[in-house]
Formats: structure tokens, C-alpha cells, sequence
């Protein structure tokens, strides 16, 4: 979506509500956004900047970074942003002389942005056994007995030690 900010421009104090509901690419090919990006967006002139607030959304299917299964998770991003109108060379269009803004586009921005840098389908997830790989959701695998390294057999002892406050 291309709004036209020339009305905009032309009066200081100006305010525009913008409200978006359209498909959007994250440019991601291993996360699309799952549904159109819902939201809106006010445009104000303050002079010398274009201030932008607003909230977006749209889910996405992620990857659990502990078990590898995928799982949808709503992502939402607040839109806070000052635009110098000087510097805004992002305004421009391809005519370059009309000032327009690129909805899709800073949707795309702001909810990559918003992207966990953690993926957990549940903070509870216990993952997959480290040896045999086994998803540990389900409950412990056969392999859960551990033999303790007798190089590391000490450690273990003062980590016993360390909750019954024996020192």
C-alpha cells in the first residue's frame, strides 16, 4: 500500500490515520508472514519530521530452537518512529518528485524486527535428548542415564553438597 503524503506535507499539524490490512513478503523465505499484516498507522506534521505511530500484526510459523517442530506464534510490533522530511529519501517515488509512503514496506521492517531472537513453541519445552535425539516432550528416552565423566566426579560432588548447605 502507497500513501500519498503530499496533503500531508503541505500543512503543519496535519494528521493522517492509515489503516492496513494487506499481504505483505517478509523477504524471508524461511519465515513468511502467515496472514496480511492488520493495523494502523497515524501520520502527523511536525514541521521539519513525519512522526509515525502505530501498531502492526500478522503471525508467522516458526521452529522451536529445543524440540525443531514448527509452531505459529502471533508477532506484533509498535510502529514509534520521526522522519526528517529533508532526509526521507524513502518518500520519494520513482516520479522523484512525489512524496509517498511504502506501508508494506515498513510493516516488513518493523515485524522483522519484532522477530524473537529465541524460537520456543513453550517455555516448558524440555527439547531433544542430547544423545539420541529422541523429543523429550513425551516424557524421558531410554538413554536418560548418564554415566558421569570420574575427571568431573568431584563437581558432581560439590553440586550435591551445594543444596543440603553442607559446605
Amino acid at each position: 500500500m502507497i500513501v500519498d503524503l503530499r496533503p500531508l506535507r503541505a500543512e503543519r499539524g496535519a494528521t493522517l490515520i492509515v489503516a492496513c490490512n494487506e499481504a505483505v513478503a517478509s523477504q524471508i523465505p524461511e519465515i513468511p508472514f502467515d496472514e496480511p499484516v492488520a493495523g494502523d498507522l497515524t501520520l502527523v506534521n511536525l514541521g521539519s519530521v513525519l512522526r509515525m505511530t502505530g501498531h502492526l500484526g500478522t503471525n508467522v510459523e516458526l521452529t522451536c530452537d529445543r524440540c525443531a517442530r514448527p509452531f505459529r506464534q502471533r508477532l506484533t510490533a509498535n510502529v514509534q518512529e520521526e522522519v526528517d522530511w529533508r532526509a526521507a529519501e524513502e518518500f520519494i517515488a520513482s516520479d522523484g518528485v512525489t512524496l509517498a509512503l511504502d506501508v508494506g514496506a515498513l510493516a516488513r521492517e518493523v515485524l522483522v524486527l519484532a522477530l524473537p531472537m529465541v524460537a520456543r513453541c513453550d517455555e516448558a519445552c524440555a527439547g531433544l535428548c542430547d544423545r539420541c535425539g529422541a523429543d523429550l516432550k513425551g516424557g524421558p528416552c531410554a538413554c536418560r542415564e548418564r554415566t558421569v565423566d570420574p575427571r568431573l566426579a568431584p563437581l558432581s560432588r560439590l553440586a550435591g553438597l551445594q543444596g543440603t548447605g553442607q559446605q
